[in-house]
């Protein structure tokens, strides 16, 4: 025996990292399954999702903004912006407000994979979570929002 346990729990469920990183793997593999039918990956998919939520809610279509707002690495998304770009599901402009912004838009292309993305998702989302409805869902997502807030 190699002496005492460096682990604080006595269970490996007991950590909270560890059932993240759980979950984490269940739902990237759902979504692969999901977005592979599209031509996008993850990273993808939450940038066109994200440029749809700012266009329905008057937000900002910026780099910087989709930075903020998805957590991806500044230099990750780029690439990924790049990616679509070649795949023409949207295109790259200079901002009109700001010079220093470059906004990002949808080709017709984009929008219409975008709108079936996710709808996909959304019933992934329903399906994978569906085993907690109510207040255990309504307390997951405030407690996951907590722990974003607190983190980020």
């Amino acid at each position: 025996m190699a002496g005492a346990s460096p682990f604080k729990h006595e269970k490996a469920d007991d950590s909270a990292g560890f059932l993240l990183w759980k979950i984490t793997a269940l739902w990237q593999r759902k979504l692969a399954g999901v977005l592979g039918g599209f031509g996008i990956t993850q990273t993808q998919y939450a940038i066109l999702a994200s440029l749809r939520w700012f266009e329905q809610q008057g937000e900002p279509i910026t780099q910087t903004h989709l930075v903020e707002h998805t957590r991806i690495d500044k230099m990750t998304l780029s690439k990924a912006i790049r990616k679509l770009e070649e795949d023409a599901l949207v295109r790259r402009e200079a901002s009109a407000a700001d010079s220093r912004a470059v906004e990002v838009r949808f080709t017709p292309r984009g929008r219409k994979v975008v709108e079936q993305a996710v709808v996909a998702i959304e019933n992934a989302d329903d399906e994978f979570f569906g085993c907690l409805a109510g207040k255990p869902l309504a307390d997951y997502k405030a407690l996951t929002v907590r722990v974003i807030a607190h983190n980020g």
